[in-house]
């Protein structure tokens, strides 16, 4: 998703408070930690790919669930559809275990890390409308990743913050009320348009 421009861009309910720098609240729901950075919710017991706007829920030592953060759900627009790669499927880091549907755009979904499909959330094959309300309760797929894999590449919300406020920077995201996705050719990235 990094560096894929964006056609649209859809309001999305989870990250709609006003820029501000980090706060941490208390989740009512589930009662964890949440941080909050410029107006997104990052679950502080989650881990994070700030490079491919991912979160990453553990389940087990090896299997993982995994999902878009908001703020890539703000920089990729309103989301339609996730396919998935076979279950079963291996995958070398770096490799899509899938696509997503944004607009006009289809781009890949890709691991930071060698790991084998498990499992994926169907639903978003027919409507990926969940995604846009609640980051959080739309994962995509259920990876298997070895222990040792994850250490260094799957970020705690600590070492993940300031990677995530730079990735914020190039796309030049102050607060999702403010935020318009360039279209293409218009300074996607920090790059000018």
């Amino acid at each position: 998703m990094g560096s894929t421009p964006i056609l649209f861009r859809h309001p999305s309910k989870i990250c709609n408070r006003p820029a501000s720098s980090v706060h941490i609240v208390l989740a009512p729901a589930c009662a964890s930690t949440m941080a909050e950075l410029r107006g997104c919710p990052f679950p502080e017991e989650l881990r994070y790919d700030p490079d491919n706007h991912l979160w990453f829920a553990a389940e087990r030592d090896d299997l993982w669930r995994v999902g878009v953060t908001p703020f890539g759900v703000a920089i990729a627009g309103e989301i339609l559809l996730f396919t998935a790669k076979p279950t079963g499927r291996k995958l070398e880091a770096g490799r899509a275990f899938g696509l997503l549907e944004a607009g006009k755009t289809v781009f890949p979904v890709k691991t930071p890390v060698a790991a084998e499909i498990a499992d994926a959330n169907d639903a978003l094959a027919t409507s990926a409308a969940l995604m846009n309300r609640d980051a959080y309760a739309a994962w995509l797929v259920r990876l298997r990743i070895a222990p040792a894999q994850t250490a260094g590449r799957l970020l705690p919300w600590a070492r993940a913050q300031a990677l995530i406020a730079a990735q914020m920077d190039l796309w030049r995201f102050e607060n999702l009320a403010a935020f318009q996705a360039p279209l293409l050719g218009e300074g996607a990235k920090g790059m000018p348009g």
